[in-house]
């Protein structure tokens, strides 16, 4: 039982609003830079824990307007009083870089409900972006755990002849909630499409610009040099239980 209650906190602990874009800029030696934003609103959070504190206490029905401000208020005044945490410094971020890659730039924005993320890196090689790590804090408050650990996972290269191969695999930070929340009770109706509507908002985006001629991608758009593919949960939800080649971004330049 005691498990069963922690799995649930976790879950509406970490739900969350997010916002991930990933943007890389290409040279023709394959080099560049690269850009990653992480932006992270609490506000559905405060909303389903509220539910489930006015569920748990035996009332029935969705939050009234009286309801929901006392617990955001609740919320900024907690905020306040724990204050907003120190995240990485530039220090420990550049423990976590590999061979080849630097950063460039790094910046933490405060928001009433949340933080935005923002880092800029140059590379010397494209595939030596996948070795960036952020660092984590075992032990600390769950709401502050790294959504995104390795922000390049899955980033390739493979160079055959005279064209080259970029593929990567869209990370969706809704899927590793779900999976810890699996062995938990069963959410009510109710509760589950207030944790549904939290994930509803979440847009993540990944945009590659080269100077090389494309043969062959599978990007939502093209935008002169720049591929862009755009994910949100409908089309996560749409892409469960496809191949491989169907959940990774892949685009084919010609040198």
């Amino acid at each position: 039982m005691r498990r069963s209650l922690l799995l649930v906190l976790l879950l509406l602990l970490t739900t969350a609003c997010f916002e991930i874009e990933q943007s890389i800029d290409l040279q023709k030696n394959l080099s560049g830079t690269a850009d990653f934003h992480l932006g992270v609103d609490l506000e559905p959070m405060v909303v389903v824990m509220a539910q489930f504190a006015k569920e748990m206490e035996g009332k029935k029905g969705p939050l009234t307007a009286a309801e929901l401000a006392k617990a955001k208020a609740e919320f900024s005044k907690s905020k306040s009083s724990d204050g907003p945490g120190e995240p990485p410094s530039r220090a420990e971020i550049e423990k976590g870089l590999p061979e080849g890659v630097d950063l460039l730039d790094m910046k933490y924005t405060e928001k009433e409900f949340g933080v935005v993320s923002d880092f800029k890196f140059a590379f010397d090689r494209i595939n030596h972006l996948v070795g960036v790590k952020f660092p984590s804090k075992e032990g600390g408050d769950p709401t502050r755990k790294n959504i995104i650990d390795t922000p390049f996972e899955g980033l390739e290269l493979v160079e055959k002849g005279d064209t080259l191969t970029i593929r990567s695999t869209a990370q969706n930070p809704a899927e590793s909630v779900k999976e810890e929340a699996a062995e938990g009770p069963k959410l009510d109706p109710a509760m589950e499409k207030l944790v549904r509507d939290a994930f509803g908002k979440m847009r993540v985006v990944y945009r590659i610009t080269a100077p090389f001629a494309v043969v062959s991608h599978n990007a939502t758009r093209k935008e002169g040099n720049t591929l862009v593919w755009e994910y949100d949960l409908k089309r996560f939800e749409e892409l469960k239980g496809k191949s491989l080649d169907d959940l990774q971004l892949r685009v084919t330049y010609r040198r």
